[in-house]
């Protein structure tokens, strides 16, 4: 449950920054995604969730509870894409994380970060 409030919250934080900043767009990523039928709204929005993504790796959380916090906050995303989603992620944007590798969890003094959700990516063509 705390890592949905913490995904929640960051897509939050992406949308309200993504005009302010230039365009962040990893087009390796985005091709990638476009390769194995992920559709997206922004290259820039979907490439800093895929940053996120890794960003929880980093922070102990294991890849099957990013993949289910992608499906829980994305109906109609099955979880064959949001794992295809995130293994392109670890390819492309944190190659440490490759097959599930975790970070230690951070300790507990680290301070709370605001959650992030997955609403700009939809299954399938468009």
């Amino acid at each position: 449950m705390r890592l949905l409030l913490l995904l929640a919250s960051s897509a939050a934080v992406i949308g309200l920054s993504a005009p302010a900043q230039a365009d962040d767009t990893d087009p390796n990523f985005v091709a990638a995604l476009h390769n194995a039928g992920i559709t997206f709204k922004s290259g820039s929005d979907v490439t800093g969730i895929g940053r996120r993504e890794c960003q929880l790796m980093d922070q102990g959380h294991s890849e099957p509870d990013v993949i289910k916090a992608v499906v829980d906050q994305n109906p109609g995303f099955t979880t064959d894409a949001a794992t295809r989603f995130t293994q392109i992620a670890e390819q492309d944007l944190c190659p440490q994380h490759i097959g599930g590798a975790v970070a230690a969890p951070p300790p507990p003094s680290q301070p709370w970060q605001p959650p992030i959700d997955f609403p700009i990516i939809t299954p399938g063509a468009p």
